[in-house]
């Protein structure tokens, strides 16, 4: 054999061994598994920077944090859906998101549930 089909032959031993190392035959991976997260947000700090500065003293005709009543109402007019909607649209004076940008529907929930408790 000469010297340059001696390295050809190494050369593709070294090709398929190295495949065959990196391959991922027969080795079996977990399932991904969900895995349920908090609200990103903590809802009193949240309220505290975005919702608070109109809903608690009721800055054009927003609800107040606190007033059952008010809150009793809207929810059964529109249900959660509807006001976490309003939220994430914009209703009146306040602007979409209800500045908190970063907020998901479920964040905005638990806000909505955190107004709407008797203080």
């Amino acid at each position: 054999m000469t010297a340059r089909r001696v390295r050809c032959i190494n050369g593709a031993l070294f090709l398929l061994i190295g495949l065959a190392a990196c391959s991922d035959a027969g080795s079996e991976r977990p399932p991904l598994s969900v895995v349920e997260t908090p609200p990103v947000v903590e809802v009193p700090t949240q309220y505290a920077s975005s919702c608070g500065a109109c809903h608690s003293v009721g800055v054009a005709g927003a609800p107040k944090t606190g007033d059952a009543n008010a809150w009793a109402a809207r929810l059964e007019a529109k249900g959660m859906d509807g006001l976490v909607a309003s939220v994430r649209n914009g209703l009146n004076a306040m602007p979409p998101g209800g500045l908190c940008n970063s907020c998901s529907d479920e964040d905005h929930a638990s806000l909505i549930e955190y107004m709407a408790a008797a203080q």
